[in-house]
């Protein structure tokens, strides 16, 4: 795994009672020189940033996703001078009451798919383009529920997966384990070791996804496993409204 790529994920919320100038021109930091800054460094891939589609006070409503070729890469960001000057400087965010760190975690690539090849020199590679909906899934489970799931999905997956994507309009599916990295500064340090991503070109799709025969026989065929199905920890869909890439 310390080849295969990994994510940086940071959500998090506006503070209540922010000011709405001072709110706009976080964003604006965001946007225009932080996320151009880290990109330029040796390793990252894309950066990613979403809303949520419907408001939940128990999801951050904002979040980013950093892509990165390796645990090397990201390890090596973190280290450098820019990036340790954008840490601070988000802090100051924080301690004026702008913004709300939710999640700052790291997790790694266990499988992928797309609905298209992507050519990048038979990589694996976290990014997709043309999929502005994202539904995050997060998972509670005992260690013996995820070593069953883990063998499962290993071998029915594959099988599955592929179903989806002719049928109801699924654009990508990653499925990750967490690294045991960042949330240094987030409210929340206690992750679920193993998350999904799909990856939808809109909102009717997802929706379609959920009602799709493939996701009963996907559910009736875990059960098999997990009497009870997945232990959903988050559960909820974000829309993109930033991107950039190398």
């Amino acid at each position: 795994m310390e080849n295969a790529p990994v994510i940086g994920m940071n959500f998090l919320n506006i503070a209540p009672g922010a000011d709405d100038e001072i709110v706009k021109r976080y964003h604006k930091w965001i946007t225009e020189v932080y996320h151009p800054m880290q990109m330029k460094y040796a390793g990252i891939t894309g950066i990613d940033r979403y809303e949520i589609v419907q408001k939940n006070p128990e999801y951050p409503s904002i979040g980013s996703i950093h892509h990165f070729e390796n645990i090397a890469a990201y390890e090596n960001s973190v280290k450098t001078p820019e990036e340790q000057a954008v840490v601070e400087d988000l802090k100051t965010w924080v301690k004026r009451g702008v913004r709300e760190v939710i999640w700052s975690v790291v997790y790694g690539l266990v499988q992928s798919f797309r609905d298209v090849a992507v050519s990048t020199g038979g990589k694996k590679d976290t990014r997709i383009e043309n999929a502005p909906i994202m539904h995050l899934e997060t998972y509670w489970m005992t260690s013996e529920e995820r070593d069953n799931f883990n063998k499962w999905f290993n071998e029915y997956g594959r099988v599955f997966i592929p179903l989806f994507m002719k049928n109801c309009g699924l654009k990508g599916y990653d499925y990750f384990k967490y690294c045991r990295l960042g949330g240094n500064i987030s409210m929340e340090t206690e992750y679920p070791p193993y998350i999904s991503i799909l990856y939808f070109e809109n909102l009717k799709a997802f929706e379609g996804f959920e009602k799709s025969p493939e996701q009963v026989s996907f559910q009736s065929a875990l059960r098999n496993i997990l009497p009870f199905g997945l232990n959903y920890r988050r559960y909820a869909q974000y829309q993109l409204n930033h991107s950039l890439r190398k």
